[in-house]
This record gives structure tokens, C-alpha cells and sequence, in this order.
């Protein structure tokens, strides 16, 4: 039996790094949508940007996620 090393080393680091980003950005989102809820407990004006930021961190996340399933799911090819 022959083991790709090579190929082995690239499905672990691509692997690695795509989870570690993946928690990384929803993190952002939910960081974002801290600072937004803390605005509004303070009585201040809710920045747009803080809600627009979460939203594109979740819909990546979201997109990542069924990429993964339609990669993973061979009746979707």
C-alpha cells in the first residue's frame, strides 16, 4: 500500500485552516452583534455597520456550510 504523503499533508492544512477561519469569521459575527446589542442597551444609535458586518460573517459561514454539504453529498452533483 502507498500513502500520498504530499496529498495527505495538503488535506490536513487545507482542513485545519478552513475550520480555524470558519470559527474565526463567526466570531467576528458574533462580536459584531455584541457591539450592536450593547448600543442599544446604552440608549445609543445602533451603528448599521456592526449589523451589516454580522450579517455577511453569518452568510459566509452559512455558505461555507452547504458548500461542505454539496461537496460531501454526491446526489448533488
Amino acid at each position: 500500500m502507498h500513502i500520498d504523503w504530499t496529498a495527505l499533508g495538503e488535506v490536513a492544512l487545507v482542513s485545519l485552516l478552513f475550520g480555524v477561519g470558519l470559527a474565526v469569521l463567526f466570531a467576528f459575527g458574533v462580536t459584531a452583534m455584541s457591539r450592536r446589542a450593547v448600543a442599544i442597551d446604552e440608549k445609543r444609535q445602533p451603528a448599521a455597520l456592526d449589523a451589516a458586518v454580522a450579517a455577511l460573517c453569518f452568510a459566509a459561514c452559512l455558505a461555507a456550510v452547504l458548500y461542505g454539504l454539496y461537496l460531501i453529498i454526491p446526489q448533488f452533483h
